[in-house]
């Protein structure tokens, strides 16, 4: 008699957990994580044959919707009509997001303009390769061959030749020539 209660039993179970299978599936969630990961990655874009910037990173990683990650250093190396470099600008990490079309780089972010040598400091920037800008709204710190300049929000060619600043702060320092032989 027991066997005869424990098949039906048994039976009922098999169909709950198939029926039960598809609710499972429908729950599950949808990968979101990366569709491609590429180690030592460099990109060189160009306008004809002119050379236009280099992008560098460790690490980049690719995702469906066509977001593009750089965890672990992002370079960008900008270049001017005659192939030499004008600009570099460096970030611990970087995302592209293909929606607004915009980079983002944070975290020790360095734009330095090898020909005026000045330096920008900040923790987050934004690079618009369609517009060619580059801009924060964060703290930063420029520093130039004779003056230190801090603010909250920046805007500049990518080329950083110039720069707007939108909130300095209210001191200027003067950096002073510590040779004496002048």
């Amino acid at each position: 008699m027991k066997l005869k209660t424990l098949i039906p039993l048994l039976l009922i179970l098999a169909l709950t957990a198939c029926f039960s299978e598809p609710k499972k599936l429908a729950e599950m969630e949808v990968y979101e994580g990366p569709i491609l990961e590429s180690e030592n990655v460099e990109v060189t874009m160009t306008e004809g044959t002119i050379l236009k910037l280099v992008i560098k990173g460790n690490k980049q990683l690719t995702f469906s919707n066509g977001d593009l990650q750089f965890p672990e250093t992002i370079r960008i190396d900008f270049f001017d009509s005659n192939g030499d470099t004008t600009s570099i600008l460096t970030a611990m990490e970087g995302i592209y997001d293909a929606e607004t079309k915009l980079y983002r780089a944070y975290g020790d972010v360095v734009v330095r303009n090898l020909k005026k040598k000045q330096t920008l400091k900040t923790e987050e920037l934004f690079w618009n390769p369609n517009t060619e800008k580059i801009y924060t709204d964060q703290f930063f710190i420029v520093t130039t061959e004779t003056d230190l300049i801090q603010g909250t929000g920046l805007d500049a060619p990518q080329d950083f030749s110039e720069f707007t600043v939108l909130n300095p702060k209210d001191s200027e320092f003067l950096i002073k020539d510590t040779n004496e032989n002048n």
